[in-house]
């Protein structure tokens, strides 16, 4: 059994996981956490990211 989408195709189930979309003039994250992965240790992986890239400019 599961949810039947358009045309009665069979969608995959919705994810646990953490997602992340931040887009900001040219610069574009788009960061999907493992399923097993906890929100804040993904989260923190972001910040890292985003620092770096302040300090590119």
């Amino acid at each position: 059994m599961g949810f039947r989408g358009y045309r009665g195709h069979r969608l995959p189930p919705l994810s646990k996981a953490a997602r992340f979309q931040i887009e900001d003039g040219n610069t574009r994250i788009d960061l999907k956490c493992a399923e097993d992965e906890p929100t804040k240790v993904c989260a923190d992986l972001l910040l890292q990211v985003m620092d770096r890239l302040q300090g590119r400019d």
